[in-house]
């Protein structure tokens, strides 16, 4: 076999080698991008700390005039949320059984320092990561 041929089949197998590395190495990367977890509460309380991001936010009202508020924070804001820049998503019901349905995963709510729910009279489903 002369020399050139040998070397282009070697050439041949390489090229192949590194293109199904770069396959598997895109289907990785694009395998762990949702990690996000949903749960659903019926009480206040500190959902997760440190950093993170909300994609949607489900709310039903036990009864008449329940709400929600989720914070930028890991404790409650003193008064009624006097603090508005900590407030990252809330909703309320008028009547019992009424939902309130929030989609932010076209542009997710960031929170840096925790995420803190506040829940009066109702259940609340969170999506966050």
């Amino acid at each position: 076999m002369p020399p050139i041929q040998h070397y282009e089949g070697i050439m041949k197998k390489i090229f192949l080698f590194f293109i199904c590395i770069f396959f598997m190495s895109v289907t990785v990367v694009f395998a762990v991008r949702n990690l996000a977890t949903t749960t659903t509460y019926e009480s206040s309380t500190l959902i997760k700390t440190g950093a993170g991001l909300i994609y949607y936010v489900d709310f039903v009202a036990k009864s008449n005039g329940g709400d929600y508020i989720l914070y930028d924070a890991i404790a409650p804001t003193g008064g009624s949320g006097s603090d508005l820049s900590e407030i990252k998503s809330e909703g309320s019901e008028v009547t019992a059984l009424g939902s309130h349905f929030k989609n932010y995963s076209e542009k997710p709510l960031r929170f840096r320092t925790g995420l803190y729910l506040s829940v009066n009279d109702g259940y609340v489903t969170v999506s966050y990561e």
